[in-house]
């Protein structure tokens, strides 16, 4: 069974540690390229399975997997961005101008 855009999107959340998690959810609050942004008051405390469901809500499957892996890749989790497109064949590449029009921050990702 082919797993669904929510799936992926899912497993990508959950493959971020707490501080990862919470880097991301402030990074997402501040992502604005022409699209609607979700509130803070919706990202502070939504947890993995929840903002799967805002990110589509708000962004659409396509839209959805293209700002989660620019966030990822935003905050230094390159795998799990590599991840999410490979899994989805859809969204922008690392090679995008999406991506560096993002700050990078200091710490690397970890991976797990």
């Amino acid at each position: 069974m082919t797993k669904a855009v929510r799936d992926h999107l899912l497993n990508a959340l959950e493959d971020l540690d707490q501080v990862q998690f919470k880097r991301f959810k402030w990074r997402l609050g501040g992502f604005d390229l022409g699209k609607r942004r979700i509130p803070r008051g919706l990202l502070e405390p939504a947890g993995a399975l929840d903002l799967s469901d805002l990110l589509l809500s708000f962004y659409r499957e396509d839209g959805a997997v293209t700002v989660t892996a620019a966030v990822l890749e935003a905050i230094n989790c390159r795998r799990q961005a590599e991840g999410l497109l490979s899994a989805t064949r859809d969204g922008i590449q690392p090679s995008d101008p999406l991506f560096s029009t993002l700050k990078r921050p200091r710490e690397p990702c970890t991976d797990k």
